[in-house]
């Protein structure tokens, strides 16, 4: 079940010039509020706060919240109306209210929205409008009501605030006779009208008779409130099919006199997945068809709840919008106002994230491959043990991170990121750099031989955020695959699109093609034969994973003929299906493998020893201590899947305080030249080298490179996998 439906509002408490964020959300069977400090360089975190719902309670579907026009001091009153489910088994709708005179005043419990025999069949939406006959406007509900007959229906509830201890009265059935109602509507006052009052519009999930379920946009004509619902138009596609409540608003944008209506609605993928996607109509024209515009997150749950908010520039808010996701969390996500073609940005994890199970035995550090010295165990006296490569005295590399590798022509190259040689000053250039091994065995560490010269691609950008994510071995030539174009949106920094490039040594590059600015940003990639994995066609295949925000992506496949990697496009992105996969040539049909949502560094490798591939990769933010993130390791038979739910094959704990800074306990920091003493370190990058695997204790050990961001430094790292595996 979701968590939230209508969930979230902008109030107004706050000490600058945006107020709080606040929400409900529904947790086993009670309603918790929680906020956002805007305050606080207008980020803040969130914080549970008091909870709604009494002992007694057992809260059926999420609740919908408003600030009103009710105040006995300085702020309007919060209102809020959440099902409850009774005794008998049939659920009723309740408002609750808290007096923001005093914040620390408990909910209090209102009066029941709906009659002695309506049975509620999910969320309701609260809105006050401009209807009063005293100083407050009316509360006005939808809410769904099941029928004895099994059908459910709309319906439209109304208090006169004239008086608050007035019973709420029934009005009309929003939805037509042969209409069923699939989920929780969403409803709000517009500027659309031919009165003196805005028309309502409403947007309600109906099932349809070959099962699908579609959105569908309702609205009244309030110059008369006793007319009927109009049944407007449909806002979702042909092939669209919805999975839950939808959220709308009337935004600031338009090219009219009025403002564009928004939408986030859940959608079910092809393979059973859900995505949040976000619909807008242009209100310049009411025949214009809804648009489907970007998605939001395809590790949604359950619904999500949007706002306009007071954030924002160029003279509209941004879009803010609190989101289910997956391993039980709620996710904040914004859409920046400045730039209409941006990714929405995911923020926050605001309610406990469902931790991954630690594995018993995590992967142990081996050796730090890169820098001159090994600062852990050192107590900050005289000179700390050399690292394994020594590589500022021998190749005048000081730090850098990364470390994705492949094999070519009998050699295991790493391919490092952002890399801060001798001799550079602040800001650095953040060139990158390629080393090679030919070591047979890395239990000790990794030989390494870094190449004279950054890899550089005429034609793009290679400065900070844009590094070499990974390559393959092709007929005498070394394929890499880069990052470029990165960019910031407020302070989140942002990948911008995937490139090809070929060479023959590491140090000449011709620019081939781009890859992707989508689902296919990050990368890792390996050739295999199509005809050992299942895989469409014939032969060697480039099978490429993909993630595509910064660290807050889902993973995605795709593949492609190896004879045709000097040639662009070509992909085939995996679109559904296990039993009997799926293929698409549009990236847009890519749906997640995994769905964990925060994924940005990710290594995908056929392991032989393990008859299995093997997917490492860093989950939410990997430098907070608090975070309950980590390496995440998730395996499946095909790489299509099913994939397993994961481990944390590395903990953050795991290295903190030993060879990853954690402030005031040991002495590993590294700042060329800055004091990096109270930087927590961190770890991502996890990058594997499936050659070196080998059997051990029952299992098969497997190593990967990682970076721990505090010392700037690459680790060797060693996991073992048991078997089998579960």
């Amino acid at each position: 079940m979701s968590r939230v439906h209508v969930s979230l509002i902008q109030s107004d408490y706050g000490l600058k010039l945006h107020g709080n964020f606040e929400a409900v959300i529904m947790q086993g069977a009670q309603l918790w509020h929680w906020f956002r400090d805007n305050s606080r360089n207008d980020f803040g975190p969130w914080v549970r706060g008091t909870r709604i719902t009494s002992d007694q309670d057992t809260v059926a579907a999420p609740g919908c919240l408003i600030q009103s026009d009710y105040l006995t001091g300085f702020h309007g009153n919060f209102e809020v109306v959440v099902p409850l489910r009774q005794p008998s088994g049939k659920t009723e709708l309740w408002h609750f209210y808290r007096d923001n005179n005093d914040p620390h005043l408990p909910w209090i419990r209102g009066t029941r929205v709906t009659g002695d025999h309506d049975n509620v069949a999910g969320a309701a939406c609260l809105i006050q409008s401009d209807y009063r006959t005293g100083f407050h406007g009316n509360f006005e509900v939808v809410v769904p009501l099941r029928q004895p007959s099994g059908k459910t229906e709309l319906w439209h509830f109304y208090r006169d605030n004239n008086d608050p201890r007035q019973p709420w009265i029934r009005g009309i059935r929003v939805t037509g006779d042969h209409d069923n109602v699939a989920g929780a509507a969403c409803l709000i006052q517009s500027d659309f009208g031919t009165g003196a009052h805005g028309n309502f519009e409403v947007v309600v999930p109906l099932q349809l008779g070959n099962g699908t379920t579609e959105l569908r946009h309702f609205y009244r004509d309030n110059s008369n409130p006793r007319q009927p619902w109009i049944r407007g138009t449909r806002v979702t596609g042909d092939h669209d099919n919805v999975a839950g409540a939808a959220c709308l608003i009337q935004s600031d944008f338009g090219t009219g006199a009025h403002g564009n209506f928004e939408v986030v609605v859940p959608l079910q993928l092809g393979n059973g997945t859900t995505e949040l996607r976000h619909f807008y109509h242009d209100n310049s024209n009411v025949r214009l068809p809804w648009t489907k515009a970007q998605l939001i997150t395809q590790s949604c749950t359950g619904a999500g709840s949007l706002i306009q908010s007071r954030f924002g520039s160029a003279g509209h808010g941004n879009f803010e919008v609190i989101v289910d996701e997956r391993r039980d969390s709620v996710v904040h996500y914004w859409h920046p106002s400045f730039r209409l073609a941006e990714w929405w940005i995911r923020t926050d994890c605001f309610t406990t994230l469902e931790p991954f199970p630690l594995l018993a035995n995590r992967a142990q550090k081996i050796a730090q491959l890169t820098g001159e010295f090994d600062r852990e165990g050192w107590n900050g006296t005289g000179t700390p043990n050399f690292a394994c490569n020594r590589t500022e005295s021998r190749f005048g590399i000081i730090g850098t991170d990364l470390g994705s590798s492949f094999t070519h022509l009998g050699r295991t190259y790493f391919l490092f990121g952002d890399t801060w040689r001798v001799g550079h000053g602040t800001p650095n250039d953040d060139l990158d750099s390629i080393a090679f091994s030919m070591d047979k065995k890395v239990d000790h560490g990794i030989r390494l031989t870094f190449l004279p010269k950054p890899p550089l691609v005429p034609g793009i950008p290679q400065g900070g955020f844009n590094v070499p994510l990974d390559g393959v071995s092709w007929n005498g030539d070394m394929y890499v695959f880069f990052s470029t174009d990165a960019r910031n949106a407020g302070i989140y920094a942002l990948m911008g699109r995937s490139i090809v490039a070929r060479s023959s040594n590491g140090l000449n590059f011709t620019l081939l093609y781009e890859v992707s600015r989508y689902k296919f940003i990050n990368v890792s990639t390996s050739i295999v034969e199509a005809q050992d994995h299942g895989l469409p066609g014939n032969g060697p295949q480039v099978v490429v994973f993909g993630s595509g925000r910064y660290r807050s992506s889902d993973v995605y496949l795709a593949v492609k003929p190896a004879v045709k990697l000097t040639e662009s496009g070509g992909f085939l992105f995996y679109a559904g299906g296990t039993d009997r996969s799926q293929w698409s040539t549009d990236e847009e049909a890519a749906v997640p493998l995994i769905g964990v949502g925060s994924v940005g560094e990710l290594s995908v490798r056929w392991n032989p020893l393990l008859g299995a591939w093997i997917c490492l990769h860093n989950a939410d933010w990997p430098a907070d201590r608090a975070s309950v993130g980590g390496v995440v390791m998730h395996w499946a038979e095909h790489p299509w899947g099913p994939w397993s739910a994961g481990s944390v094959a590395f903990s953050v704990n795991d290295g903190l305080g030993k060879f990853m800074h954690l402030p005031n306990v040991d002495h590993t920091q590294e700042g060329f030249g800055i004091d990096r003493s109270a930087e927590l370190g961190g770890m991502y990058g996890p990058y594997q080298i499936p050659h070196y695997a080998q059997p051990a204790n029952g299992g098969v050990q497997i190593y990967f490179t990682m970076s721990a961001w505090n010392p700037y430094q690459v680790m060797l790292m060693a996991l073992e996998v048991p078997v089998p595996l579960e």
